[in-house]
């Protein structure tokens, strides 16, 4: 039958109804008091705890979560109570079936006897809160074994693929293990699928899913000689964590910001599969057990394989020391890992790069792409390195370190390949049974087979120094990939101390990261649609990320200009604590069709001309923004380059290493409590690129 019940219009405002107060999961310390009119409404709608009730197949499901609360405090409501409210949850309930055979691997006989952490793992892992937006249908699952949008309850992502049946149908798999079987159930305040497996992501971390891979011995038995495997265990800053941060913040001439209530680490592993290394001589591990000790009977005849191998990528510092991190092993090893976790979706943005049309600006379709698109991102360790990840367009495949040629005259379609790169798949299907996957998803990351040897050797290190890298701010910025808010919710950082590559910020440094998908902002002018503002009197350091080859490098700064923003001095140098001023002070509040930067419409000026205006701009400390992205409007019309809030500010140009840690300071000029620092992407261009026998390209 149909429930009559008082709903609530979204988690937040449920749990300030109920009282609920702070959890490792769930922090609302300051709820809002005054609730309106449309926070209650009585309806004669079925919900989801209704549905769950009424369908016999969910009766071991619904006793989860009757009993399971959102929460830990005395008094928490249970999820079922939550799920008896207004909101919009995805549900991906387990069937009855589904329930015994995942008690029957536990081996729990009941759901009365599984402990409370087992029990809240299935509740929180099947639940997604989509907040204001709407609940998941099955149009809008994601495909290729890509990870939804919005994360689960345990603050996971859940992935997804539609997979060929022997009878010539298709079915999605969630997590590549979990068939759903009956989708879009819609309800009140929500949609719900129905799944034939219970979604209980691992909790092991990335380094422990490697070693219990049946594929990936080789890098296991690494992971465990060079020490990685114990040093990427972080998961959450407790610290942070144990803070109390309010729920939201308004600041001047922005809209009201939530605040972030996590500080999540995180990393993204790219592996070779042990056939890779057999290419390459290396031999398979032998008597090998990570359970006692991680011992490996022909552990050295492994390492002596490798070392040739990565001596020539790296030197010879520390040489026979390989838990040192300037030892070249361990460098190889180190290199496999991204600071900041990244579902096979989400290493690049789809929004509005040149040609393409999102859609649903909510949900941007993945299918018709227009342009590769890159990122960069770099290694952990205190020897880093610098990777770059591209999604070709036309095979949609994933490539880290892959450098092309493209149609510069034309539609920037690729043209070849100078220097291929390796391939990363985005599961890991068993050697020992092809038709099951190794898990890759992990509590702190993901890892990613790729198929062929991953290292920074002298010809990637040099097809990579040989064009320009262009980052985008928040894949330095691994927080923002960890915490779930890259092009999903604006955030405020409650902590100077918030980003590891952020700090010497003074008491009215505000740290703000913005995403036009999030707010339906049409006319921004963002790569790949976010920007990180930094707001009040500011000052602080950023670290940049590594270049992979020595050289001389112009450093560039991506900006769109308007009257909020304000004035800063930049600085640069290797020592954080001591930067030397580097220009003038660059204020963004000015217009750019003046003389002091001389833009201008390329309109119907021939080739020449343009390139004389292009060159003025240069003498003047700035570049038109590039085409390869669009003002965020959806119909991919106007490029940066044709946009004249938009340029790229010719920083310096210094000499470069890439065994060196290099530091920009930015120091508001202004004595303006509002004053807006604008971040969206920076360049490192090489002189070859700049100063080339061909002109630098105009994308």
């Amino acid at each position: 039958m149909k429930s009559i019940c008082i709903k609530i219009k979204s988690l937040a405002a449920f749990l300030c109804f109920a009282g609920m107060t702070s959890s490792v999961l769930f922090t609302f310390q300051s709820c809002k008091e005054d609730l309106s009119e449309g926070d209650y409404a009585i309806a004669e709608k079925q919900t989801i705890s209704d549905y769950l009730a009424e369908t016999p197949n969910f009766s071991k499901f619904k006793a989860i979560l009757d009993r399971v609360p959102l929460g830990h405090k005395e008094g928490a409501s249970s999820l079922s109570a939550v799920l008896s409210a207004r909101g919009n949850y995805t549900i991906f309930a387990p069937n009855n079936e589904a329930i015994d055979a995942y008690l029957a691997e536990l081996g729990v006989a009941s759901v009365e006897q599984l402990d409370d952490e087992q029990a809240e793992l299935i509740a929180y892992s099947c639940i997604i809160d989509n907040g204001d937006d709407s609940a998941y249908e099955s149009p809008d699952f994601p495909q290729g074994n890509a990870a939804f949008t919005k994360s689960d309850l345990n603050d996971r992502t859940i992935t997804c693929d539609e997979v060929a049946a022997d009878d010539g149908t298709t079915y999605y798999e969630l997590n590549g293990k979990c068939r759903v079987v009956k989708f879009d159930v819609q309800l009140s305040n929500g949609y719900l699928h129905e799944v034939a497996t219970v979604i209980a992501p691992s909790n092991e971390m990335v380094p422990d899913l490697i070693k219990m891979a049946d594929n990936m011995h080789v890098m296991g038995v690494l992971l465990k000689a060079t020490g990685w495997d114990a040093k990427l265990t972080d998961f959450i800053d407790l610290d942070y964590e144990n803070a109390e941060h309010e729920q939201t913040i308004k600041l001047p001439n922005l809209a009201t910001f939530p605040v972030a209530q996590h500080r999540y680490l995180g990393y993204t592993a790219l592996v070779e599969t042990d056939d890779v290394y057999a290419k390459y001589n290396v031999p398979m591990p032998e008597n090998y057990n990570f359970d006692e000790g991680g011992t490996c009977s022909n552990l050295q005849a492994i390492i002596d394989a490798i070392t040739p191998i990565a001596e020539a990528a790296y030197g010879t510092e520390a040489k026979g020391d390989i838990t040192n991190e300037r030892n070249a092993v361990n460098r190889f090893v180190a290199y496999h890992f991204l600071e900041g976790k990244m579902a096979h979706n989400k290493f690049v943005n789809h929004f509005c790069e040149y040609g393409y049309k999102w859609g649903d600006i909510l949900n941007p379709q993945q299918t018709e792409l227009t342009v590769d698109l890159t990122d960069y991102f770099y290694t952990t360790g205190s020897m880093r390195g610098l990777v770059k990840i591209t999604h070709e367009a036309k095979s949609k495949d994933l490539y880290a370190n892959r450098v092309c040629t493209y149609d510069v005259e034309g539609s920037y379609e690729q043209t070849g390949v100078k220097h291929p790169g390796v391939k990363i798949a985005a599961t890991n299907p068993s050697t020992t049974n092809p038709e099951e996957l190794n898990e890759n998803n992990a509590k702190n990351g993901y890892y990613y087979p790729v198929d062929d040897l991953f290292i920074l050797d002298r010809a990637t290190a040099d097809a990579l120094g040989g064009e320009r890298i262009r980052f985008d701010i928040t894949t330095i910025l691994p927080e923002i990939l960890n915490n779930g808010c890259r092009s999903q919710s604006y955030q405020y950082f409650d902590s100077n101390d918030y980003f590891s590559n952020i700090s010497g910020c003074s008491d009215d440094t505000k740290l703000l990261y913005l995403t036009t998908a999030s707010q339906g902002a049409y006319g921004w002018c963002d790569l790949e649609g976010d920007e990180f503002m930094v707001l009040g009197i500011y000052d602080f350091v950023l670290r940049l990320p590594p270049v992979p080859k020595e050289g001389t490098y112009e450093i560039r700064m991506g900006c769109s200009l308007n009257s909020l923003r304000g004035m800063c001095q930049i600085y640069f140098g290797k020592d954080p604590k001591n930067l030397l001023p580097v220009g003038l002070p660059f204020d963004m509040r000015m217009s750019t069709t003046g003389d002091n930067v001389g833009w201008f419409s390329d309109g119907n000026l021939d080739d020449a001309t343009i390139r004389e205006k292009d060159k003025n701009m240069r003498n003047q400390g700035y570049m038109k923004g590039p085409k390869i992205f669009c003002i965020s409007n959806g119909d991919a019309a106007t490029t940066a380059r044709d946009y004249s809030g938009h340029v790229r500010l010719i920083i310096t140009t210094e000499q470069l290493s890439p065994n060196e840690t290099y530091y920009m300071r930015f120091k508001s000029c202004l004595e303006d409590n509002a004053s807006q620092f604008f971040s969206d992407y920076f360049e490192f261009c090489p002189r070859s690129v700049y100063n080339g026998v061909e002109a630098e390209d105009i994308w």
